[in-house]
């Protein structure tokens, strides 16, 4: 791990080849769901890769890694566990009056979801302008100052993540009418 913390990206790929069957498996025997296994395992490394900046003061790998899988299970199962819940009451609520609220809570969550994604995804330096400019609503000029790049980079990297969240959601609304 410390040859990848000194950014040598290909230490990153010896961590995910030594580890990847091992979680998967855990998040399988867990779920019991191979395609499920695979969607959690992939947001596990993720977040461990997105997190290199805390590693340091981690002293075993493997079981930070199967920390973050633990966690992911937990949220997957709270996750289902929400969204039975609700599809119950929405088959058994013969009230739609009470069923359309609980039906865009849910829209909103997925929207939620689609965005922060997306958001995960985007390019590194791409992600920390958005992130600086939506989270810590920091002005075009701020964020070039703090990045010492010019303001129109900061505008074409909004644009950039703008387009890729709005292409994500379009393809969601897509999906909805067919």
């Amino acid at each position: 791990m410390g040859r990848w913390l000194r950014g040598e990206e290909g230490a990153f790929d010896t961590l995910y080849r030594r580890h990847v069957m091992g979680v998967m498996k855990m998040i399988a025997q867990k779920t019991g769901c191979i395609p499920t296994a695979r969607d959690l395992t992939q947001d596990v490394f993720m977040e461990f890769y997105l997190q290199k900046e805390k590693l340091g003061e981690v002293s075993n790998v493997k079981a930070y890694i199967f920390s973050i899988a633990k966690h992911k299970v937990l949220n997957y199962f709270r996750q289902q566990l929400v969204q039975e819940r609700y599809r119950q009451v929405i088959l058994h609520q013969g009230d739609r009056d009470t069923a359309a609220p609980i039906v865009e809570v849910l829209e909103k969550r997925e929207l939620l979801r689609i965005i922060t994604d997306e958001i995960a995804v985007l390019p590194p330096k791409c992600r920390e302008v958005f992130l600086l400019s939506r989270e810590e609503k920091l002005s075009y000029s701020a964020i070039a100052r703090k990045m010492s790049i010019s303001e129109n980079t900061v505008d074409q990297h909004i644009r950039k993540a703008l387009g890729i969240i709005r292409s994500a959601l379009n393809e969601y609304n897509a999906s909805l009418i067919e």
